[in-house]
């Protein structure tokens, strides 16, 4: 324990444990010989068992806080980040449900981790879900004050940064394979996937009032960043939509749904997917490269970055500018600029050019 001060503050500052954690507060003043009263202070009361600014918290298990951020917080954000949290939580719960909040720290999470790590889960998907886990831990400790300590942010350390700019796409060979794989209730997904690039949550919850087949177009109201998004339809969209139709359940408003006639769950689809993909013998590929497969087929047939950039919903461009690079033949025509400026001269050979004159 000791006395310190910070860079952005002219206070003195007091640091200590606590019940084997890591305490810091402010002693209130800029004066040392206070500080160091208020300190001594401070080490009696520790000493005799007090906590003058603790409080009693009631026990909460980890069910709780994940419901309680489930249907507090989760509902008030996009429709996109909603679904795609359901997810996680499930699986946060699966794992962490049966702790208390208070038993929670660094160990516990990093099994989890390992766990993720040994069922071959990517990196980026663990990444994203200890990151969901400690947005809940800052909420618990900062709004609800249901605990003083996050445990996440020491094992996502671990883990590094991630690389966020993948682009993974199919050969027609790979789909071929995969279409063969898939069973039927996922192919017509996946097919309306590939050609209009849109996300999974989107494309799971759409609805037949989003589909207008006459003008061969998808509206969907609001995407990942809020917005809206009308996507054009291909001939083959059209047919399997169609196909869709004429086994559409009344008592549901979804064009892809189970016999209950609820959108299908993202974990099901997921791991349908991954089985399809392991018997098809296809390496490093996930739902989410089908949009990745999109944008690179567009900009391999000469599609301008920016019309890729309007049909992906992406709000800034440099999201987009990743595709860039599948397109070499559409910058053959600006180099040719330098065979034009070599002097008259075959700089191989260094004989003149017929035709030309050097000046």
């Amino acid at each position: 324990m000791g006395l310190y001060k910070r860079k952005d503050s002219p206070l003195w500052w007091m640091s200590f444990r606590h019940k084997g954690r890591r305490r810091f507060e402010s002693t209130g003043t800029k004066n040392r010989k206070l500080a160091e009263r208020i300190h001594a202070k401070k080490l009696t009361e520790i000493l005799e068992g007090k906590w003058f600014n603790e409080k009693k918290v009631e026990p909460v298990s980890m069910d709780a806080l994940l419901t309680r951020y489930e249907k507090k917080v989760s509902p008030l954000l996009s429709s996109t980040t909603h679904d795609r949290n359901q997810q996680m939580i499930k699986n946060l719960r699966g794992f962490f449900g049966k702790y208390q909040v208070s038993e929670m720290c660094a160990p516990v999470v990093s099994r989890y981790k390992e766990k993720m790590l040994g069922e071959e889960y990517s990196k980026e998907t663990i990444v994203r879900e200890l990151g969901l886990l400690r947005r809940i831990f800052n909420i618990a400790i900062q709004e609800w004050e249901v605990c003083d300590s996050n445990p996440v942010p020491r094992v996502l350390r671990t883990l590094g940064k991630v690389d966020n700019k993948r682009v993974r796409y199919l050969n027609p060979e790979e789909v071929q394979k995969l279409m063969v794989a898939l069973p039927s209730w996922l192919r017509p997904i996946v097919i309306v996937t590939r050609h209009t690039g849109l996300r999974r949550s989107n494309i799971l919850n759409l609805t037949w009032d989003q589909v207008d087949l006459s003008r061969k177009v998808i509206i969907i109201g609001k995407t990942k960043n809020l917005e809206p998004l009308g996507i054009p339809l291909t001939e083959t969209v059209c047919k399997v939509l169609a196909e869709q139709g004429k086994v559409r359940y009344l008592n549901s408003p979804y064009v892809f749904c189970d016999e209950s006639g609820a959108p299908y769950d993202l974990c099901r689809v997921s791991v349908a997917f991954r089985r399809a993909r392991k018997k098809a013998g296809i390496n490093d590929l996930r739902f989410h490269d089908l949009r990745h497969d999109f944008a690179s087929s567009l900009v391999q047939a000469g599609v301008d970055i920016y019309r890729v950039k309007d049909l992906l919903g992406h709000k800034d461009l440099r999201m987009t500018v990743r595709y860039s690079h599948l397109a070499p033949e559409n910058l053959r025509d600006a180099i040719k600029v330098l065979d034009e400026k070599n002097s008259g001269y075959d700089l191989v050979t260094l004989e003149k050019n017929k035709g030309s004159a050097v000046s």
